[in-house]
């Protein structure tokens, strides 16, 4: 099987020869500087925070008989409440 040259034939060479132009011309030349971007890694911190508030609960008896004798009695409960912080900050990687 014969293999395809990657060689460009000779007559195409020839005609970009020919049509140049001879006459002077002046160009001007135009860059724009772009500020690249650096590359930023976001940082995510997650907190937690926990807190314990004392919470008041009353207690009342059950029965009516229970009723008459004993006293409604307040008992206090610590409640812990947790509670998520997520904080995101860029950071040059």
């Amino acid at each position: 099987m014969p293999r395809k040259s990657n060689k460009k034939s000779s007559s195409r060479k020839a005609n970009t020869n020919r049509t140049r132009s001879t006459d002077a011309t002046e160009t001007t030349v135009t860059r724009t500087i772009v500020a690249k971007p650096k590359p930023v890694t976001n940082v995510i911190t997650e907190e937690r925070e926990i807190t314990t508030e004392p919470e008041v609960e009353i207690r009342r008896p059950a029965t009516l008989s229970q009723a008459l004798t004993q006293p409604p009695i307040a008992v206090v409960k610590p409640k812990t409440t947790v509670r998520k912080v997520q904080r995101s900050t860029r950071r040059v990687a």
